[in-house]
C-alpha cells in the first residue's frame, strides 16, 4: 500500500527537481521504496532521470534518510500515465482515459476537469443500430474515482503502420512475415496466400 511522502522528504525532492530541471509528477512511499516520477517540457530522458536520482540520493543521504533502508525508484509517468491529482486530469483534457469509479470501469475522452470532478464523453454501442456508436457525457466526482489512467487506443499506437500503402512491396512482405500461417518455409502454397 502506497503512503504519502513526509514533508521533509518532499522538500528534498523539490530541491533536486529544481537543480536538475525536471518537474515532479508524483511521489509515494510503498513499503521500503521511495518512488518518484519526473517529467520535463522536452520529455524526461533516461539521462534526466539518472541526474535527478543522483541529486536526490545525495540529499537523502545527507539528511540521514538512508537509516530507513529505502530503495529509490525514479521513472517517468509513461505514455499511459496514472492520474492522481485534479491538475493531472486538467492536463488530460481531450485525451482518452480509463477510470475505475465506484460502479466500475469507464472509458472515454476527458471533456472537462474542475475542482470537484471530471466530465467524460463515453462511447457506447448503440443498441438500436449496430453500425454506429452513440456518445454520452458522464460526470464523475473525484471522490468516486479509485484509479485512472491515460489510455492510448490501439488505433493510435499503430497509426503509422496504417499509413503505408498495402500495395507496396514492403507492406506486402511485412504482412506475409507477420502472418501466423507462414510457419513452414518449404510449403510454397501456404507462403503465397
Amino acid at each position: 500500500m502506497a503512503s504519502q511522502v513526509p514533508p521533509e522528504v518532499l522538500e528534498l525532492i523539490a530541491a533536486a527537481a529544481r537543480d536538475t530541471g525536471v518537474e515532479v509528477y508524483h511521489a509515494e512511499i510503498s513499503g521500503r521504496e521511495l518512488r518518484v516520477q519526473v517529467e520535463s517540457q522536452s520529455g524526461a530522458s533516461v539521462r534526466a532521470c539518472s541526474e535527478f536520482s543522483h541529486a536526490l540520493s545525495t540529499r537523502l543521504d545527507a539528511a540521514d534518510f538512508q537509516r530507513r533502508q529505502y530503495t529509490l525508484e525514479v521513472s517517468t509517468p509513461g505514455i499511459e500515465r496514472r492520474l492522481y491529482q485534479p491538475q493531472d486530469y486538467a492536463k488530460a483534457l481531450n485525451q482518452h482515459v480509463k477510470v475505475l469509479a465506484r460502479d466500475g470501469w469507464v472509458e472515454g475522452v476527458v471533456e472537462a476537469a474542475g475542482p470537484s470532478g471530471i466530465t467524460i464523453k463515453v462511447r457506447t454501442p448503440n443498441a438500436e443500430r449496430r453500425t454506429s456508436d452513440s456518445e454520452l457525457t458522464r460526470e464523475i466526482a473525484f471522490s468516486e474515482i479509485r484509479e485512472a489512467h491515460i489510455r492510448v487506443p490501439d488505433c493510435e499506437l499503430f497509426a503509422s503502420r496504417a499509413g503505408r500503402g498495402h500495395g507496396s512491396r514492403e507492406s506486402r512482405n511485412q504482412e506475409l512475415h507477420s502472418n501466423p500461417r507462414i510457419l513452414d518455409p518449404l510449403n510454397p502454397v501456404e507462403r503465397n496466400q
